[in-house]
């Protein structure tokens, strides 16, 4: 008997962070549409990710959105925890994808940035991505994908613009 593409993802669960606007928003709602659940972060916008958790019960999947400042290490503990009892929400104990997205852009001119601007980038973008994974792990299922996006701001270049 051969499994479509859909009957495969009914079940699957994906996190994606900073899953309330933008590529995260569209990865968290395309998912949905292929019958998969998430859990998804938001930094500050409650209301903004209230409108994901609508857009995806729309499409017939479930989500759940959970704050995070994706670039404080020490919330990832905490966080951890909190991805257990929306797992358990689900139905489960592990889940199947890691979208690592949530990010900033920083429009301040090279000369000009500063170095805890530089650093708020770099655990952000970085060190928050990978301690952030490290802590995650535990809890994904073998044979588990995980996704590293970027901005989309990658594509352009701002004259004298650090990012």
């Amino acid at each position: 008997m051969s499994t479509t593409n859909a009957e495969l993802s009914k079940t699957k669960i994906a996190i994606v962070t900073g899953g309330s606007r933008g590529l995260g928003r569209n990865t968290v709602v395309n998912l949905a549409k292929r019958g998969a659940h998430s859990i998804f972060t938001y930094n500050s916008n409650r209301a903004e990710a209230d409108k994901v958790v609508a857009a995806v019960r729309d499409a017939g999947a479930k989500a759940i959105a959970l704050q995070l400042d994706a670039g404080n290490m020490s919330s990832f503990d905490a966080f951890v925890r909190n991805v257990r009892t929306a797992l358990a929400g689900l139905g489960a104990e592990r889940f199947d994808y890691l979208v690592n997205n949530a990010g900033t852009s920083h429009h301040n001119a090279f000369e000009k940035t500063t170095e805890e601007e530089l650093d708020s980038l770099y655990n952000l973008h970085f060190k928050g991505v990978f301690f952030l994974t490290q802590k995650l792990l535990p809890l994904m299922n073998d044979g588990g994908r995980i996704v590293n996006l970027a901005s989309g701001l990658t594509r352009i270049t701002i004259p004298g613009s650090a990012s």
